[in-house]
């Protein structure tokens, strides 16, 4: 996506450095990234790790790290930085964003909030710099407790090789609303 920000010429010139997070103790890109090692090591893919985390969405075994193309090559062509989080860094960060920003955010949201908040401990990153910050799973919570959500759209199918005129004929009248 950063690359066809840069074709799109609006959002500057360069790649955005990416800050991405795992949860520790399984957290093999962290430690093959740590190693600028493109291969992970199969004790860091350990099965047994997994209960341990609360983050079981980022616990694939077989992530697209090595892969042509993939978190490796991301990683390397911007300069990025993987980042460690332990169970209570997630729990301390899902609280910060429900006090700060007023929305409930599920455990690998709170990995990224965490990634984040170390990158920024760091110096990482600039106070000057713009920042994109995945948040998923906002407001799951009060979504539960809401009796019903009105919707006015139906649903869509999109394919995946849509053209990016197609991409913007979507987005528009969401952002017109906005």
């Amino acid at each position: 996506m950063a690359e066809r920000f840069l074709v799109d010429g609006r959002f500057g010139n360069k790649l955005p450095v990416l800050h991405l997070g795992q949860n520790l103790p399984f957290a093999p890109m962290v430690k093959a990234w740590a190693r600028k090692e493109r291969m992970l090591a199969k004790e860091d893919l350990s099965p047994d790790l997994i209960p341990q985390i609360t983050t079981r969405v980022l616990s694939t075994r077989y992530p697209a790290y090595s892969v042509k193309g993939g978190v490796f090559d991301a990683l390397s062509a911007t300069q990025g930085v993987m980042h460690g989080i332990t169970n209570d860094q997630v729990y301390a960060s899902m609280d910060l964003f429900q006090r700060t920003e007023g929305s409930d955010i599920v455990p690998a949201a709170g990995v990224a909030v965490a990634s984040l908040e170390q990158a920024v401990q760091n110096g990482q990153v600039r106070a000057d710099e713009a920042i994109l910050l995945n948040i998923t799973g906002g407001g799951e919570k009060r979504l539960s407790s809401d009796k019903k959500i009105p919707c006015n759209e139906k649903p869509r199918l999109v394919s995946k090789n849509i053209t990016e005129q197609e991409i913007e004929e979507l987005l528009c009248p969401v952002l017109k609303k906005s």
